[in-house]
């Protein structure tokens, strides 16, 4: 009889000892899957989220000392001459670096002055459509402008002309109708007039100009390699990263995944324990079979080899339930926290993780019960005979 078959059938009269010891490897690797998932699914949500949430560079043209400014661009008063520009040709440059899905918007942004009923405010001329996908804090009371006598109003500009949706307004030199109002945002946005970029050229007569090229990344991971290709392409450009929301990001990811595995470590030392005490106890009451096993020719290294095979078969059922258990509760956790928009995150190499923490733990925790049953004393065991 070949060692796999004793070993089957011991674990077949022993049933209540194998399935502790199944459920202790099971619950192990079902920790272990669940908690990577998580993580996994956070970063993945976390970085959707961050691609969605405005820009994470901004190409801008060398710095000048003016007096006006949006996102760390300032603009001096018309006709100065101190203002920079950034060219189409520069823009299509950005965008051509989208190969491969590394971005997520490519945003031309144009700043100038200009008199709002006598009075000289700061006009952004801006892809719209495309900065309110990426501008998810953006809230507007009315719609955004979707034609060229349109336009959308800060709050602070709203307050300070006493403007509201449905309004004409004369915008330098021409009527508009103010089409929405910005919700505050506690940034330069509440003081801007917000127009669709060529509404804006054709306001002013100059065409080609670029104040600014905002682009957000369609993952963090990709935002080091973009301001390097961005700094190949337009040599002498400033491209500064928005780290602060990155860091953010990443630092509450490291804390969840540092705690996470903390919690993982823990629920796999345990059932480690608990298998290596049950098999402990397994070895000591089989040592009847043990002294039989001896007295009819195996060796240490058979008695040995059949401890691992045992386990060995232990870990296969737990790998199995662990990883359904593990991923089936991964695929709940996102129902049960509803407001924290986290997905479902499945990766094949989860499967192939759970069932390498099930032969870890499960052979690990058989090395020294194996040992023990090998070094049992043939005289001593052969007295239960």
């Amino acid at each position: 009889m070949e060692l796999r078959h004793i070993a089957f059938g011991n674990l077949r009269r022993r049933k209540g000892k194998a399935a502790l010891i199944t459920f202790g490897l099971a619950v192990a690797v079902a920790a272990f899957v669940l908690v990577l998932s998580l993580i996994l699914s956070l970063r993945a949500t976390m970085d959707d989220r961050l691609s969605r949430y405005g820009s994470n560079l901004l190409v801008t043209p060398p710095r000048t000392d003016l007096d006006l400014s949006y996102g760390g661009v300032s603009v001096s008063a018309a006709g100065s001459g101190e203002v920079l520009y950034l060219a189409e040709s520069d823009l299509a440059a950005v965008q051509a670096l989208g190969d491969g899905g590394r971005l997520a918007a490519v945003i031309p942004v144009r700043l100038e002055p200009v008199s709002l009923e006598g009075r000289t405010v700061l006009v952004m001329g801006t892809d719209l459509a495309e900065s309110a996908k990426v501008k998810l804090w953006w809230r507007v009371e009315g719609s955004l402008p979707d034609s060229p006598d349109e336009v959308l109003l800060g709050l602070n500009v709203r307050n300070e002309f006493g403007l509201e949706r449905g309004d004409t307004v004369d915008l330098g030199g021409r009527s508009f109708t103010v089409s929405g109002v910005l919700w505050e945002t506690g940034d330069e946005e509440d003081n801007l007039v917000v127009v669709d970029r060529e509404a804006l050229t054709s306001l002013t007569g100059e065409g080609g100009r670029i104040n600014l090229i905002e682009v957000t990344a369609a993952s963090t991971s990709d935002v080091e390699a973009l301001v390097a290709d961005i700094e190949r392409a337009l040599p002498g450009v400033e491209v500064t990263s928005v780290m602060q929301s990155i860091e953010f990001n990443n630092q509450a990811d490291s804390s969840l995944a540092r705690f996470g595995l903390a919690v993982m470590l823990l629920i796999v030392v345990i059932s480690g324990l608990v298998v290596t005490i049950t098999m402990l106890t397994a070895v000591q009451e089989r040592q009847k079979e043990i002294g039989i096993f001896r007295a009819v020719g195996f060796k240490q290294r058979h008695i040995a080899t059949l401890i691992v095979l045992e386990s060995a078969m232990l870990s296969s059922s737990a790998a199995v339930i662990g990883v359904v258990g593990g991923l089936g509760a991964a695929s709940l956790a996102p129902r049960l926290v509803r407001e924290s928009e986290l997905g479902f995150f499945f990766d094949p190499l989860l499967i192939a993780a759970g069932v390498a923490v099930a032969f870890l733990v499960g052979l690990s925790a058989a090395v020294y019960p194996a040992w023990r049953a090998a070094r049992m004393d043939p005289a001593t065991a052969l007295k239960y005979v």
